[in-house]
């Protein structure tokens, strides 16, 4: 897995002043998220800042948010009470889609799993993405399920 850039785009962990400068329309790439309570999104942020087990990664551009991920660490009972990383929540905005964006989410992520000791990182993803993963150093695993509760 190589290194990938794309011009003028830096990756860093999400701050506050993202909130009002393109998160939720890089989300709305993987589902209507622009439309979002501020005050819900305020909450979420807060929360998702007070747990260090989840990692939100922005990819920026001209001050904007143009592509988001997230990592979630678990404790395992397994692998000698290792940690285990799942990337989640892959999104790029639709005008920067082809421009290594999503790669670049990734491999930072994947980075930060290695540095915190994660043993494995796993994601799921839409079978026209598995090639993309899979370029990536990802292999195919098992069978992703799923229970929808609203």
């Amino acid at each position: 897995m190589g290194t990938s850039s794309a011009p003028g785009v830096r990756i860093r962990d999400l701050a506050p002043e993202d909130l009002d400068r393109g998160l939720l329309d890089s989300l709305d790439a993987l589902r209507p998220a622009s439309g979002a309570d501020p005050g819900a999104v305020r909450r979420a942020y807060g929360e998702i800042r007070a747990n260090p087990n989840h990692v939100v990664a922005v990819a920026i551009h001209d001050s904007r948010v143009v592509g988001t991920a997230a990592l979630l660490v678990e404790r395992k009972f397994i692998h000698g009470g290792g940690l285990a990383g799942h990337i989640e929540d892959v999104a790029v905005s639709a005008g920067h889609q082809g421009a290594r964006i999503g790669t670049m989410l990734v491999e930072y992520l994947l980075d930060v799993a290695r540095r915190r000791g994660c043993y494995r990182t796993t994601l799921d993803c839409e079978e026209g993405l598995v090639g993309f993963y899979t370029r990536m150093g990802f292999e195919r695993r098992g069978v992703h399920m799923r229970v929808d509760h609203r």
